[in-house]
């Protein structure tokens, strides 16, 4: 009798362990039969059957903000999934961020920093969800040099299309950014007196009719915003420079759908802004790994021009289809600009592990969605070998008008031999009137 009943437990206990056995089979062949695999690409066709498949463990949807979300399901933007890839910082800025960080302050009361030379600011260990002050210093590190000593945007065009018919025209532009701060070149950190933190130069070489227009601008060091930038316009017609308002940080560039102070997204320095807010830490889908020619010059004036671009399809100005998105921690901050502004809202995803945005959503003075940003990023190594995360196509979309401009350029940190006058007032002079 005691040995049935023995029996009969061991085979219950069996069943059990099977049952159990076979449940967990059941739930791991969900997993794996839900887990999306590099290379599939995601459609406004498909979207809402895989959103809640995962790739890297996360749910497609959780790597969707809702913005970018409209652009795959009502404009047709494709996400074609790559397995995200480790990036690292040039060593001379993250050995600069480890030793210099401890000594930044910030002023909660002006929303500035001090003590800052050269690196990150405020590395991510130091940024707190609840403190009122993160979206300050998310861009705050944003706006600190990223790009070692100098931000050489050679070979970039303007690309003006139309949702519905396509490429309208192109233009062709150079661009300088010298940091008088926080340089990583192998010389000073800092040059001249403290008080102008870059200076940045922008002129058109294509097509004639408006090679030679350009800006240059001086941000100076004083987040305070009591003294604006400068900025001076050159005038072909008249073949000499203007001094533009202290406003001109929120025009726009040239007759682009792009402000100056989207370059990079985010241009300004935080103090411009009225209020910053970090809304969180999330996972997205973004473009960390463009493809190592942005500009082929070698097929102007065709599509292939622009490899990365996808202009022989509608709405032809989102990434190429076969650009990888790849998943990315990144800060989500919104910003309030001053009343003055285009915008009443501006919301950046920039990474968390270094300064680089990957989406924007920007929004008119009624606080409706006007335009979106998706600017592809890739490391990149300069000519003095510093390493370098690098936005290299940045696709400003007006949603409101179904058109964007959409820029491309080969960009490179520290090219060789610049140095401060090659970035100045003269010089776009001198190249604005055919001059090297």
């Amino acid at each position: 009798m005691e040995s049935k009943q023995k029996l009969n437990q061991s085979r219950r206990r069996f069943a059990r362990q099977a049952a159990a056995l076979g449940l967990g089979a059941c739930v791991i062949g969900h997993v794996q039969a839900g887990e999306l695999q590099a290379g599939f690409v995601i459609t406004k066709d498909n979207f809402d059957k895989i959103k809640t498949e995962t790739f890297e463990g996360k749910t497609i949807a959780s790597m969707v903000p809702e913005k970018l979300e409209m652009m795959i399901k009502k404009f047709g933007l494709t996400i074609k999934l790559a397995n995200s890839k480790k990036i690292e910082m040039d060593p001379k800025y993250v050995n600069a961020t480890k030793e210099q960080s401890k000594n930044v302050k910030f002023d909660p009361a002006t929303r500035t920093m001090s003590g800052w030379k050269a690196g990150m600011p405020f590395p991510p260990e130091t940024i707190k969800l609840d403190d009122p002050t993160a979206g300050d210093k998310v861009i705050w590190n944003l706006r600190a040099a990223t790009y070692g000593a100098t931000m050489d945007l050679r070979d970039i065009s303007f690309v003006f299309i139309s949702g519905a018919t396509g490429v309208e025209r192109v233009q062709r532009w150079q661009s300088r950014r010298y940091y008088m701060e926080g340089r990583l070149d192998g010389g000073p950190v800092s040059e001249g007196d403290g008080s102008i933190a870059q200076k940045t130069y922008l002129f058109a070489t294509s097509p004639q009719d408006i090679r030679g227009l350009g800006t240059f601008s001086i941000r100076y060091n004083d987040p305070t915003s009591a003294k604006p930038d400068d900025t001076w316009a050159y005038l072909k017609s008249v073949r000499r420079t203007r001094r533009l308002s202290g406003g001109a940080w929120m025009d726009p560039i040239g007759g682009t759908d792009q402000l100056y102070d989207d370059w990079d997204i985010w241009d300004a320095f935080p103090t411009k802004y009225r209020a910053n807010k970090l809304i969180g830490k999330r996972w997205v889908l973004a473009v960390a790994h463009s493809p190592l020619v942005s500009v082929d010059n070698s097929k102007r004036d065709t599509p292939a021009e622009f490899p990365s671009v996808g202009l022989t399809e509608a709405p032809y100005y989102f990434p190429a289809k076969h650009i990888e998105w790849e998943p990315r921690e990144v800060y989500v901050v919104e910003g309030t600009p001053p009343p003055e502004h285009p915008y009443s809202k501006k919301v950046v995803y920039m990474e968390v592990n270094f300064p680089r945005p990957y989406l924007g959503e920007m929004y008119d003075q009624k606080g409706e969605f006007w335009k979106y940003m998706i600017f592809q990023n890739r490391p990149d190594i300069g000519e003095d070998g510093y390493k370098a995360v690098m936005p290299v196509v940045g696709h400003v979309i007006d949603v409101k008008r179904n058109h964007s401009t959409t820029w491309s350029a080969n960009m490179k940190a520290n090219p060789k031999g610049v140095k401060e006058s090659d970035v100045s007032l003269s010089k776009l002079e001198e190249v604005a009137t055919g001059g090297k």
